[in-house]
């Protein structure tokens, strides 16, 4: 999986809503301790998937606009994005085998 980081409601459009495929969008804090459990998750998911899925870091403290838009309450969260359209989302932490589950509903059609 290749991830990148945004800063603001272009950044996530075009890395994002414009994205062909599946993009999982991990919304985070730099003080938030859950957080450094999940993107771990997500590193050991990638392994699976390698260049199939985008993943994109959303600071929630940098990125409020993008936050608010999607209603992140809690941190961490991740949206499953397909085609642009978000179809699924994980609030708190997630294994590494429910973030595979839910890119493999999405790679398959299953969502």
């Amino acid at each position: 999986m290749s991830e990148v980081s945004v800063e603001n409601e272009t950044d996530f459009t075009l890395q994002v809503l414009r994205h062909p495929g599946i993009t999982v969008a991990y919304f985070w804090a730099t003080w938030c301790e859950p957080c450094k459990m999940v993107r771990a998750e997500i590193k050991q998911a990638s392994l699976t998937f390698k260049d199939q899925v985008k993943i994109v870091r959303v600071n929630v403290d940098t990125a409020k606009d993008v936050a608010t838009q999607y209603e992140i309450m809690a941190v961490p969260t991740l949206l499953f994005f397909k085609h642009g359209k978000p179809l699924k989302r994980i609030i708190g932490y997630a294994s590494r085998i429910e973030i595979e589950k839910m890119i493999n509903e999405l790679a398959t059609g299953d969502c």
